[in-house]
């Protein structure tokens, strides 16, 4: 609920007891209902514990805020894959030289983000082969997440080390292959090179699998802006991929509705269907949808209703053989907000 008669808004939700709060921006005691000045940003926390003496322990991640926008726009003209936007008086190359998403939040488009190649004072050029784009649309430019801005350059919460025998680390996924990334101290590293690795990105929906072996729990706090326009996260037509829970809200099997997507596959047992595998701390749990309902393999019980945790990703896993075209898993915020300029 939220108290538009006072001078900070209050959310009061379901959230489980590792999100801190939303900080919200100031209201004017007049504003109309729903009428935000700023968005909501965030803070969950996570904690893993040590493992037993000789193994490690594993969290498998997913980052459910974007950082926070630094324009937010409407297109006013489209050529292919550039984009005006009235006279915002950009400076040249501002969304290169870091790496920058544009994400549209109304129109065909809307959750789905594009990396910024090249900008002028009011035009931006991004990766998009194939796509339309429409005018009139709504837009929001952020800086993307890289290893440094989500866990630290200099100085990290994790164990360091020379190499990944004796550091915590990340591993991420890079479309064929999973990589690992640990933190010496001074930078991070890539296993087998020395070169710094603190601007690797982790894109929105991509989930990353965090690995400990410490003998102290490892605490982090993964901040962010909470997304007020629905989020679009793409889903692969073949192969694997860590998707994550987009948004700092827990959420189930049923209500993720990826059963719904175009070329999901659907079957009996988990060995003729598409998989969703949720990490239980040791080992994958497998669930597949029959057409009616989802179940966990080797078992007949229904888990429409299996928890999907704040801070969380799942695992995807498409059927051999399958010839399915990526797709897009739509999220939306579970609150109500006027999205204005």
């Amino acid at each position: 609920m939220v108290d538009h008669k006072v001078s900070q808004i209050r959310w009061q939700t379901s959230l489980p007891s590792q999100v801190l709060g939303f900080l919200i921006g100031t209201l004017a005691c007049n504003l109309p209902a729903a009428s935000l000045v700023s968005e909501p940003v965030g803070c969950v926390r996570v904690v893993v514990q040590p493992p037993a003496t000789g193994e490690t322990a594993s969290k498998v991640l997913g980052i459910p805020f974007n950082r926070p926008s630094v324009f937010r726009g409407i297109v006013t003209s489209v050529a292919g894959s550039t984009l005006k936007a009235g006279t915002p008086a950009w400076t040249v190359g501002q969304f290169v030289a870091e790496p920058h998403y544009l994400k549209f939040r109304t129109g065909p488009t809307a959750g789905r983000y594009f990396t910024v190649t090249a900008n002028t004072s009011d035009t931006l050029t991004v990766s998009a082969p194939g796509v339309l784009f429409a005018e009139k649309q709504v837009f929001e430019i952020f800086p993307a997440q890289t290893l440094g801005s989500l866990f630290g350059t200099t100085s990290v919460a994790l164990r360091t080390g020379t190499s990944e025998a004796s550091a915590d680390f990340v591993r991420i996924h890079n479309g064929t292959a999973w990589e690992s990334y640990f933190h010496t101290g001074t930078q991070w590293q890539v296993s087998g090179g020395t070169a710094s690795q603190n601007r690797v990105i982790i894109r929105p929906e991509q989930g990353i699998i965090l690995v400990t072996g410490g003998t102290a729990p490892v605490a982090l706090a993964l901040l962010g802006s909470v997304s007020v326009s629905p989020e679009a996260s793409a889903v692969p037509g073949t192969g694997v991929a860590l998707v994550a829970n987009r948004l700092p809200f827990a959420t189930t099997l049923s209500a993720l509705k990826i059963q719904s997507l175009t070329g999901w596959t659907k079957g009996a047992s988990a060995s003729v269907s598409d998989n969703l595998l949720s990490w239980n701390g040791s080992s994958w749990n497998v669930f597949y949808h029959t057409g009616a309902r989802w179940q966990l393999a080797g078992s007949q019980a229904s888990q429409d209703s299996a928890p999907i945790s704040v801070g969380e990703s799942l695992l995807i896993r498409r059927r051999d053989g399958s010839t399915a075209g990526a797709a897009f898993l739509d999220t939306a915020a579970p609150f109500s907000y006027t999205l204005s300029e």
